[in-house]
């Protein structure tokens, strides 16, 4: 029997974004998940990245009346172009190549109507897809997750065949918001690693939940009734995804190695591990990676270089991987950050809590280049970059151009879709 402290001790494992809810699944959603075999990475930039030392308007004196000091030299920004007025930050060298190659898209002036300089709303608008005072209980791609998983994965209590693999997966510490879903399981691969095979205590919790029923007999002869809807029993089958999940994993990590080296540092890691899970043929559609460290209140010049290289690096690592498996025209990656920083730089040499600001889309099929408007540096909102391109219309791209998904249906409202991927 599931004592109560077991079921509070679960929630520290933070294995999936909510409980399940009782709503209908279409048809041709399934058929058209069945048939697209795309995958979506996406990358977060945690703290707020500098965009405007991101991508640089080296021909605007404004830019380095507000950027006394921290303004790069026109001479050691990366051209994009002959005829382009901005250019990368001269440690971005790796997806500068990749940019001039054709597989860089990068977007200008996204953001959204009123801006939030907090964190913690402005990351909530970001993974939820909405501007709306509440938040939806579902991030955008736990939508996309719940609605896009193929009728053969889960029936009408979400108990699903004892092979299925999640559709997304968070290479992250910690299940984001965006990931977060009311009916599919999302693991969080890092927190099958902390397991260590599967031997503490957590795993003693997760086989009590891999067998607890809910009265009646279980599988194994235990107490416990046939599964159903309830709490137990979505406990039960986030247990049951786990150990599916883990043991594929380890099978991964032991036959899906790769000649390609990754630059030091967490994110070059995730990125290793998404490529041999894509790599793997498991059906993911969806990971989630992240690079800490953008919050550059003070002395940014250096720690804003090494951020942007090791970016750069882990992108263009990662590409030659997708080719060396096959798979460089299967997967795309959208990076992106909560908001910019401030056009004036402060008196500690850095730059506090901004708006708009750059997003990039990387991978063989979109159509490389600037998109959008650079924002005007004459033209501000409280001293921030306006944004011209609402980062939902980016979102709404993607999945209808790249996942195959109705984007209405996920984002609960219709936004202009952008030429930001080749359709053939």
């Amino acid at each position: 029997m599931l004592r109560r402290r077991d079921f509070l001790g679960l929630s520290s494992l933070a294995l999936t974004g909510g409980m399940p809810g009782l709503f209908a699944r279409a048809a041709e959603a399934s058929a058209r998940a069945d048939a697209n075999d795309h995958a979506l990475v996406v990358i977060e930039l945690r703290g707020g990245n500098d965009g405007l030392n991101t991508v640089i308007p080296f021909e605007d004196p404004l830019y380095y009346r507000n950027r006394r000091t921290l303004g790069i030299p026109k001479g050691d920004v990366i051209r994009l172009g002959a005829s382009d007025l901005v250019g990368f930050h001269p440690r971005m060298g790796a997806l500068g190549e990749l940019f001039h190659a054709g597989e860089v898209a990068v977007v200008q002036g996204v953001g959204y109507p009123e801006p939030n300089r907090s964190h913690f709303r402005s990351i909530e608008i970001w993974h939820t897809g909405s501007c709306e005072p509440k938040a939806p209980p579902a991030g955008w791609l736990g939508r996309y997750l719940d609605a896009e998983a193929p009728a053969s994965a889960s029936d009408g209590d979400g108990d699903g065949p004892a092979d299925a693999f999640p559709r997304g997966l968070s290479l992250t510490d910690i299940l984001p918001q965006a990931l977060q879903a009311r009916r599919a399981i999302v693991p969080v691969v890092a927190e099958i690693d902390a397991f260590g095979g599967l031997g503490g205590p957590e795993a003693a919790l997760l086989r009590k939940l891999s067998i607890a029923r809910e009265g009646g007999q279980g599988r194994d002869g235990a107490a416990g009734a046939e599964p159903g809807p309830g709490p137990v029993a979505f406990l039960r089958r986030q247990a049951e995804t786990l150990y599916r999940t883990a043991d594929r994993l380890r099978a991964v990590a032991e036959k899906s190695r790769t000649t390609v080296e990754y630059p030091e540092g967490n994110l070059g890691e995730q990125l290793r591990r998404g490529a041999q899970i894509l790599g793997a043929g498991l059906g993911v559609r969806v990971l989630y990676a992240t690079q800490d460290g953008y919050d550059t209140h003070a002395n940014q010049a250096d720690e804003h270089g090494n951020l942007l290289e090791a970016l750069s690096a882990s992108l263009a690592a990662f590409r030659r991987d997708l080719d060396a498996r096959g798979l460089a025209g299967k997967v795309l990656v959208m990076v992106f950050s909560e908001f910019g920083r401030r056009v004036d730089e402060n008196a500690s040499r850095g730059t506090d809590h901004g708006a708009a600001s750059c997003l990039f889309l990387v991978g063989a099929r979109v159509n490389g280049g600037l998109a959008g408007r650079y924002p005007a540096l004459d033209k501000l909102g409280d001293g921030d970059l306006l944004f011209n391109t609402d980062f939902r219309s980016v979102y709404a791209t993607l999945l209808d151009r790249w996942m195959g998904c109705p984007p209405a249906e996920t984002l609960g409202a219709r936004y202009p879709l952008l030429d930001l991927i080749a359709t053939s």
